[in-house]
């Protein structure tokens, strides 16, 4: 597998001018995504909340 390239990207530069840099975007979302499911997942906390009468 070669080494990543360390030479300046002016076309992907140039795309995240024009539209953000949605690889960033992505990765935030997905982060987000995953923190939240960690906490509707977390059972390990059940038996901390109270009980519904």
């Amino acid at each position: 597998m070669p080494a990543p390239s360390t030479a300046p990207a002016p076309i992907y530069d140039r795309l995240v001018d024009e539209h953000g840099d949605v690889l960033a975007d992505v990765r935030e979302a997905a982060q987000h995504a995953e923190r939240t499911a960690e906490d509707v997942l977390d059972f390990g906390r059940a038996h901390d909340a109270p009980q519904a009468s």
